[in-house]
C-alpha cells in the first residue's frame, strides 16, 4: 500500500517544498485495574482523552472536519478543537481487517477477551479508543510524514502524584507511554505508530492468558491444556509439557520482572510455545507498527495529498492490549502526546502497492 520515493528522482526548486503541519498537545490519565499479568488486561472507565486540538502551523496545508450537518468545514484559523471526552480501554489490531477503504469506513480493532468467549475472535471494539476524523488540502502534491517532534511520554508530574497515592514507582507508572499506539487510516492505506522504540517491537498478537477466573493461573480447557489466545495459524501443532503435581511459574512471559510471568496450575498441561513454533509451525501474527524515525521524512510516509484534493484521515489512539507494559503498575499512570506532521510537496503522484 505504501511505497518510498525512488532514489535519484529529479525535482526542481519549484516543485518541492517542506511544510509543517500539528496536531497540539493533550493529556489524560489513565486508572488501570489489573486483571492479568501477562500482557492484557482491563481499564477502568477513569481514563480519558480530552481537550484535542488539531491546527496547521503553515497555511500550505488547511485543516477541517466534519459539522453537525455532515459537512466538511475548514477552520479559518489552522487549527480545530475536540473538547469530547473518551473512555480507553485495552484493543487489539489483531484480526484487523482494513483492506476495503471506503469515504465511511474506518479502522477495525478487536475487544478485549473477556471469560467465556472463545480464544481467538473476540469481536470489532466499538468503544475504548479515541477517533478523531480530519480532513487536509492543499493545492500542491504532498507527502505527509510524521515530524521529530512528535512525542508520547509519560506525564512524570501527574505521575508522581499518582504514586504518592497508589504505592507504585514513579518509574512503573511512567511506562504507561511504551503501550500507548497511534493509527493513521486512509485510501492510501493503515499504519501503526509505536512511541518510544527504536524500531518496531513486533508485539505478538496472541499468548497465554489468565482470564476466564482471574486466578493467578494461565488459563486453560476440559482436557486440562492451556489454551492460547489471540490470532495466529489455526494448523499449527501445540506442543504440551506433561503435566506434573505443583504449580509451575513461567518466567519467560516476563524478562524484566522476574517472578510475574504466568503460572501453570499443578496437573495442568503447560503449552510449550518455543516448542510449538520451532516443532508445530506456529506462527502467532506479529504487530505490523513503525516507530518515530521510520515514519519519517523521506521514510515510510502517512498518506499522500494530490493537488486540490480533500484527504480524509482518520486519527486512532488506543492502548494494544498485548503490549507486555500493560501491568498493574499502571494504574493511575497519566500520558501526554503530540503527533506533528511534516509535508513535502511533490508534483507526481506515489505508486501505492
Amino acid at each position: 500500500m505504501f511505497t518510498r520515493v525512488r532514489r535519484g528522482t529529479k525535482i526542481g526548486v519549484r516543485q518541492r517544498s517542506l511544510l509543517w503541519a500539528g496536531l497540539a498537545l493533550f493529556s489524560l490519565t489513565l486508572s488501570a485495574f489489573v486483571t492479568s499479568t501477562i500482557a492484557w488486561f482491563s481499564v477502568s472507565d477513569f481514563l480519558t482523552v480530552g481537550n484535542i486540538y488539531v491546527t496547521t502551523t503553515n497555511h500550505d496545508i488547511r485543516i477541517g472536519q466534519r459539522n453537525e450537518k455532515g459537512m466538511i468545514e475548514f477552520a479559518s484559523n489552522d487549527e480545530i478543537h475536540n473538547d469530547t471526552q473518551a473512555f480507553l480501554t485495552p484493543v487489539s489490531s489483531m484480526f484487523q481487517d482494513n483492506s476495503e477503504y471506503s469515504a465511511t469506513s474506518f479502522p477495525t480493532l478487536s475487544n478485549e477477551y473477556p471469560s467465556a468467549h472463545g480464544y481467538r475472535q473476540t469481536g470489532v471494539a466499538t468503544t475504548g479508543f479515541f477517533q478523531e476524523e480530519i480532513f487536509l488540502t492543499t493545492d500542491v502534491g504532498t507527502y505527509v510524514y510524521l515530524d521529530p517532534t512528535t512525542s508520547v511520554t509519560a506525564n512524570t508530574s501527574l505521575n508522581e502524584i499518582a504514586a504518592v497515592q497508589t504505592g507504585y514507582s514513579v518509574e512503573d507508572l511512567n511506562k504507561v507511554e511504551e503501550a500507548i499506539r497511534v493509527s493513521f487510516y486512509s485510501e492510501d492505506g493503515y499504519v501503526i505508530y509505536e512511541p518510544n522504540v527504536e524500531t518496531s517491537s513486533k508485539t505478538k498478537l496472541g499468548g497465554l492468558l489468565d482470564v476466564s477466573f482471574y486466578d493467578g493461573y494461565i488459563d486453560y480447557n476440559s482436557s486440562f491444556e492451556e489454551v492460547l489466545y489471540g490470532e495466529y495459524n489455526e494448523d499449527a501443532n501445540l506442543v504440551y509439557e506433561d503435566a506434573v503435581g505443583h504449580d509451575v511459574v513461567h518466567h519467560e512471559y516476563d524478562d524484566s520482572k522476574p517472578g510475574v510471568g504466568g503460572k501453570t496450575k499443578a496437573g495442568i498441561k503447560h503449552l510449550n510455545l518455543e516448542r510449538s513454533a520451532s516443532e508445530g509451525g506456529l506462527k502467532i501474527k506479529e504487530e505490523e507498527s513503525y516507530s518515530l524515525s521510520e515514519l519519517g521524512h523521506t521514510k515510510k510516509w502517512v498518506t499522500y495529498i494530490a493537488p486540490n484534493e480533500i484527504k480524509r484521515l482518520v486519527i486512532t489512539i488506543y492502548l494494544e492490549g498485548w503490549d507486555k507494559e500493560c501491568s498493574n503498575e499502571l494504574i493511575s499512570a497519566a500520558f501526554s502526546a503530540h503527533i506533528a506532521f511534516m509535508g513535502e510537496h511533490r508534483t507526481v503522484a506515489p505508486n501505492n502497492n
